[in-house]
């Protein structure tokens, strides 16, 4: 393998140059690439914000023509 290695190495040129646009489209891919990564492998999470109560009456049910007081 390090045999492999050393060829592929010898074989690319020593200074390559990358245009400013091509540097930032290749950084967009990476970040783009890094948060889609992120989301399919990620554990998944089943978070619950709020009490879960109703409308937040304090539990108190009132039928159809009540009114709070």
């Amino acid at each position: 393998m390090k045999e492999k290695w050393e060829t592929f190495k010898a074989s690319l040129p020593e200074t390559t140059s990358m245009s400013r646009r091509e540097f930032l489209l290749t950084l967009a891919v990476c970040i783009l690439g890094g948060m889609v990564f992120g989301m399919l492998f990620s554990p998944r999470k089943n978070m619950v914000i709020g009490s879960n109560n109703g409308n937040g009456c304090g539990g108190q049910e009132y039928e159809e023509g009540e009114e709070a007081e």
